[in-house]
């Protein structure tokens, strides 16, 4: 079974899994359940543990402050606050002695969150807030008696330390708006609040700091740009505003607006912030130009290759643009971008018949994504119990050509050329809006294949479109319209490979319910694929519906197609206050809803259900500072009407006084029909099958800590996965981390699939052994200087044994066979590295220096025998990439 934990963001990143066995990982099956409300904890507080991803087969989350961030009812009346106009200029050097400053009126009303919420502060803090006409400025003064703890991390890294954050809603939509996080050591952390509680950390915002810590405690001078903000265009402005303060030393938190535990809403609580007179958006055009060398370097390869050098350079270069269209709406764009010093993915096993889905690193991409989410809302848990189909996954935005070439010597673009792309983002009065247009271009391979060589076309020209609309009904509700459209010039010689067109259209909202006590939320959404009629008929056999499975009732194989539609719907009913908050849902796709060119989609064919209630205790009493609980059942049934997964599950998390923490999880499927485990043939029968998750953390304001995690899964047909692994983390310094995360994994699958023989379904047992090795270590030696390194080696084997085929459908019967095809079995012996030097020598402007490695081979051995492996990592044909890219802001 394949489990994603709740994670501290609103979108959970899936983990993808190893091979296919009943019972396993592999089942494809997933609780993925998100926690919005605990986006971001400097927005909401609480104790939010930095997660330690054990194995990229599980992921844990080790500590989640389960606070939805605000109140339900009873609230005071809202505060409010008032800037004044200075007089005479600022210079934002951490000292609050300007004459602009004692002109401010002083706030020092503050209300602590946690740990005693609703208290007093034990430690008083002031705030002053003047403007001029190109900024909004906030001093504030932290008294400590102690000694603040000031880590020094790169930019926009959540860990451990004191800070001040400065949550604005210059819109005054009571949903978004902008957060501004400081530290001691001025380290700046900038994100985007959205849907009322939730927060995207990829915005970069151009803005200036400066602190200094003194004997009486810290002070923090922060500069904002109108620039960065969006608001309309009015003689006067009244801003939402809150400022929330951390100190880790007794782990409190303290607001302006104090929003409760066991409530709804955040930016919807902010104080007022007044004053503001005759202020304009400045700089309406902000150009990022760039240039970049890169130099690549292989250790191993084959000299009768006439393509592959063992070295290779190439320069380019390419610019990034923001022009202000109006005061609410941005124009982002991007000619030739360069993604370069993105962090390399991860390494992988997939013996899965399902692409591996990797989350978006590009920061062209990245950056305004949240308005771009289908069937997103202020809801503060997501429950689902398979990986859902998205509608809009950036990745396929520059993806590596789709179409192979069958020669002796093939060299290909890693990645499709993006000529350009463009994106309008802002809200209009009650509507939010997104547009992005992508153009990619055609991609050719060159080939040897004998005495012929030449070009052959992989990937053609593409446009990518994508829209999206929001609209606030009021305070409770919000109704949304998305459209994504794919377009392709195809080749006569790559039409019976690639679906010519793509559309999705889709409707969802929410609605609250109950004075905010309910949540309801719904989706809607159809596609239509076209294409040629080999190419509909390769979107008729992919893995996600198997249209030529001979069983089928609901849908049939059609090789005359020349489109194929389908529909998607979904609904949910949340309780989001109080200790007992039940949650139910319905989510279906037609077999026929297709979403790959644009989104990412597993499987169709599935109508899941669930029905669950969770326990959530926030009191602290004397061993708990909070204590939660979730059980419940669930159904997957396919259209046809079998059962292909249902189970009954509890898990539970929990903080100690101590700040340890806990997470322990129990699922049980009994047996069902598994429509996927032929790839295309008759529905299998799958037994019954349990599994297990255990994490335990210790606190992580310590400069050691450690985090344990075990997973263990058993099925009655043999099939097992036992593994286990440590998150040890070290801060030798305040400006030094050290991360090391090993994990081991063993697993036997009774029903791996091999491959189909005529009308013979051939498994075999698998046992798979695979251990990593995950080893970071971040040096920052200023704010605006830091060294990452990221080592990753990983070892693996897989031994095929024990072949048979199916001997009847949908029972688990089975029959001996004799493979006339050698033995699949291998070792994977890789590692994956990277440096990243980065320097922001000036604000929006930096200095890359980039190092990353990737080192594989594969040998058909099938053993696992770990000194062995790992010693030969070294020896693994290498691809190492240096580059160095220089980036500088231009306002206009």
């Amino acid at each position: 079974m394949r489990i994603a934990r709740p994670s501290s963001s609103t979108v959970t990143s899936m983990e993808q899994v190893s091979g296919q066995s009943w019972g396993q990982t592999a089942r494809m099956t997933s609780i993925h359940r998100e926690f919005s409300a605990m986006s971001h904890p400097f927005a909401g507080g609480g104790d939010a543990k930095s997660a330690h991803r054990m194995n990229r087969k599980l992921s844990l989350v080790l500590l989640i402050a389960l606070t939805p961030l605000a109140r339900a009812a009873n609230w005071p009346d809202r505060p409010a606050l008032h800037a004044v106009r200075a007089m005479s200029p600022i210079a934002v050097d951490g000292d609050l002695s300007d004459a602009a400053w004692q002109s401010a009126p002083e706030f020092t009303d503050f209300t602590q969150h946690d740990p005693a919420d609703g208290a007093p502060p034990t430690m008083k803090t002031t705030l002053r807030i003047v403007y001029d006409d190109k900024a909004i400025y906030f001093g504030m003064m932290m008294y400590d008696p102690g000694k603040p703890t000031a880590l020094l991390v790169r930019r926009d890294n959540f860990g451990t330390y004191d800070f001040i954050s400065i949550n604005i809603d210059s819109q005054h939509d009571r949903l978004s708006g902008n957060a501004f996080t400081l530290t001691p050591s001025n380290v700046q952390v900038d994100t985007v609040l959205y849907n009322d509680i939730s927060e995207d950390i990829s915005w970069d915002g151009v803005w200036d700091s400066a602190t200094k810590i003194t004997p009486e405690g810290w002070i923090a001078e922060v500069r904002i740009p109108f620039s960065q903000l969006r608001f309309p265009d009015k003689p006067s402005h009244v801003w939402g505003l809150n400022i929330t303060r951390r100190t880790v030393r007794n782990n409190e938190w303290v607001r302006i607006v104090n929003t409760r535990k066991g409530g709804t809403g955040f930016v919807s609580h902010f104080a007022d912030l007044d004053g503001l007179e005759g202020i304009h958006r400045e700089r309406p055009l902000e150009i990022v130009p760039y240039v970049v060398a890169r130099s690549d370097i292989r250790s191993r390869f084959d000299h009768s290759n006439p393509f592959l050098d063992q070295r290779a350079q190439r320069a380019d270069a390419g610019l990034d643009l923001k022009y202000a269209l109006t005061s609410s709406l941005t124009l982002t764009g991007t000619i030739n971008p360069d993604f370069g010093q993105v962090e390399v993915d991860p390494a992988v096993v997939n013996l899965s018949q399902f692409e591996t889905f990797y989350p978006e690193k590009r920061p062209f991409f990245t950056e305004g994504l949240n308005i771009f989410r289908f069937g997103d809302s202020p809801a503060s848990s997501h429950f689902n119990f398979f990986f859902p189909p998205s509608v809009f996954y950036s990745r396929r935005i520059g993806r590596s050509p789709q179409v192979g070439v069958d020669a002796d010597f093939v060299t290909a673009p890693e990645e499709t050329t993006i000529l350009g792309a463009a994106k309008v983002t802002g809200k209009v009065g009650p509507w939010a809006i997104g547009v992005l247009d992508a153009l990619t271009d055609a991609e050719r391979a060159r080939f040897v294949n004998g005495s012929l060589s030449g070009r052959q076309q992989v990937e053609p020209m593409t446009n990518y479109f994508v829209s999206r609309t929001t609209k606030e009904i009021g305070a409770s509700s919000r109704v949304g319209l998305f459209l994504t459209s794919v377009n392709r010039r195809l080749p006569e010689e790559l039409e019976p490979s690639l679906r010519e067109n793509a559309v999705t259209v889709g409707t969802d909202g929410y609605t609250w319910l109950h004075a905010k006590s309910w949540v309801f939320e719904w989706t809607a959404a159809g596609s239509r694929v076209s294409g040629s009629k080999e190419a509909i008929a390769l979107t008729q056999e992919s893995s996600s519906r198997y249209y030529q499975r001979p069983d089928a009732e609901s849908f049939h194989f059609d090789p005359t197609r020349t489109s194929l539609s389908g529909w998607s719907g979904r609904a949910m009913l949340s309780k989001q206050t109080g200790l007992w908050r039940p949650n139910i849902q319905v989510q279906a796709y037609s077999p026929g809803f297709e979403t790959n060119d644009a989104g990412f989609m597993q499987r169709t064919d599935i109508i899941s259900t669930h029905a669950l209630v969770q326990y959530v205790n926030q009191e602290p009493n004397k061993r708990f500072r909070e204590r939660n609980l979730w059980t419940g059942v669930w159904m997957n049934r396919n259209f046809d009407g079998d059962t292909i997964e249902r189970g009954v599950f509890a898990d539970t998390f929990g903080t100690l006084q101590s700040y340890w923490n806990y997470r322990a999880s129990l699922f049980v499927t009994p047996g069902a029909f598994y429509d996927r485990a032929t790839r295309g043939g008759p529905v299998v029968r799958s037994p019954f099958g349990w599994s297990s998750d255990l994490h335990v953390g210790s606190d992580d304001r310590k400069r050691f800590f450690i985090n344990a995690d075990s997973h263990l899964e058993d099925s009655r047909d043999g099939s097992y996965v036992h593994g286990g692994g440590l998150g040890l983390t070290y801060r030798p310094a305040s400006n030094l981390t050290l991360n090391l995360t090993p994990y081991y994994n063993r697993s036997h699958a009774f029903n791996q699939y091999v491959t189909t023989t005529g009308d013979k379904y051939v498994f075999s047992e698998l046992e798979q052994h695979s251990f990593e090795l995950g080893t970071r270590a971040d040096w920052t030696l200023s704010s605006r200087l830091s060294l990452q390194l990221y080592m990753q080696p990983f070892v693996a084997s897989g031994d095929f044994h024990d072949y048979h085929t199916l001997a009847r459908a949908r029972t688990r019967d089975y029959d001996p066979y004799t493979p006339t095809f050698p033995d699949p079995d291998f070792n994977l012996r890789s590692v994956r590295g990277s440096a990243v030097m980065r320097w922001e020598f000036r604000p929006g402007s930096a200095l890359y220096v980039v190092w990353n490695e990737a080192r594989a081979d594969v040998v058909p051995l099938g053993d696992f025998r770990f000194r062995r492996d790992f010693r030969a990592i070294p020896t693994a044909p290498s691809h190492d990439v240096f580059l160095v890219k220089l980036s500088y802001w231009l306002p206009l």
